[in-house]
């Protein structure tokens, strides 16, 4: 069984889109990551097997802006300069306040682990505005469970 390695917020972000109302995901031409090939294979299949890591994963190592690690810049996150500190914190953030491993999990139940816990959000990401936070927690709300009832009784 083939299995996609992840960044845990890039999941979260996966499930917010869809709740958002993405159905499927475009590809990136500017920067060329694979975010829409995790997107769709995560939304298309609920058994998709699941290592989660904090650092380059299968969306980030095609990106042009990724050598080793992303070289990405920030400019709008206080405190940050770097993608890619900011994204091993939120990851850090997620895997402590989770309770998560690196795996593996099968996305249904990566998702019903996050959802269950979904009130840590705001704990993860703290550097949003309030309004932000609420919007994304709003959104992965209602995408993991758009996602758990499609696949909990198919």
């Amino acid at each position: 069984m083939e299995t996609l390695t992840l960044k845990p917020h890039h999941f979260m972000d996966i499930l917010k889109l869809y709740g958002a109302g993405v159905e499927e995901f475009v590809p990136d031409e500017r920067l060329g990551h694979d975010f829409y090939r995790a997107g769709n294979r995560v939304l298309g299949d609920p058994s998709l097997s699941l290592t989660l890591t904090a650092g380059g994963d299968d969306i980030c190592k095609p990106c042009r802006m990724y050598r080793g690690q992303c070289r990405d810049g920030l400019t709008h996150i206080p405190g940050y300069t770097s993608k890619d500190a900011y994204n091993r914190q939120l990851d850090s953030r997620v895997f402590s306040l989770f309770g998560l491993t690196e795996g593996p999990y099968s996305a249904l139940e990566l998702c019903g682990i996050l959802y269950e816990g979904r009130e840590k959000i705001f704990q993860v990401w703290t550097e949003e505005a309030e309004d932000a936070a609420q919007r994304r927690y709003a959104l992965f709300t209602a995408g993991a469970e758009k996602y758990l009832k499609k696949w909990k009784n198919p």
